[in-house]
């Protein structure tokens, strides 16, 4: 999960005003708690992203204790606004049984709503999910054998832009 963050800082082309900036400054500075503080204010006023990663700083303990009920709290608020780091993350969440029980219906629904929006990881853990029939989600080795497609074109897609 700290890949979303690396990933953040590292593809320089978000262009945020305010908190945000000040939050991806802090991080790349490796000032984690300084950080956690702008996301904070920025994600309080509503910015999207900055709900989203401060839910990953408190399910992962980067610049804050870790705390899933702020985690969850967070990255719901980003999840029901359609970021798709945030539904991964909620479905990583009840599928582990992070400050909720488990429930992989649930996990179901917001794979999948990562997933149809191109989420890799949140394909496949749709394809095990389904492969193995994970509690209360019935096997269904059709709908597994769908998402793992989705995952090869996935692949096959960054391979081909690889090659280039």
């Amino acid at each position: 999960m700290k890949k979303i963050i690396s990933s953040i800082l590292l593809s320089g082309s978000l262009l945020f005003a305010g908190n945000f900036n000040t939050g991806i400054k802090m991080l790349d500075n490796e000032k984690e708690q300084k950080a956690s503080e702008a996301f904070f204010l920025a994600a309080k006023s509503g910015d999207l992203d900055s709900q989203m990663i401060l839910g990953e700083m408190y399910l992962d303990g980067i610049g804050v204790e870790v705390d899933h009920q702020k985690a969850f709290f967070w990255l719901s608020k980003a999840a029901r606004s359609g970021d798709v780091e945030a539904q991964h993350l909620l479905g990583f969440m009840y599928e582990n049984g992070l400050e909720v029980a488990v429930n992989m219906k649930r996990a179901v629904k917001w794979y999948t709503e990562a997933a149809l929006q191109g989420d890799v990881l949140s394909q496949y853990n749709l394809a095990i999910i389904y492969k193995e029939g994970k509690g209360e989600v019935t096997k269904d080795m059709k709908e597994a054998f769908k998402w793992l497609a989705m995952v090869q074109d996935a692949r096959e897609e960054i391979e081909f832009v690889a090659s280039k």
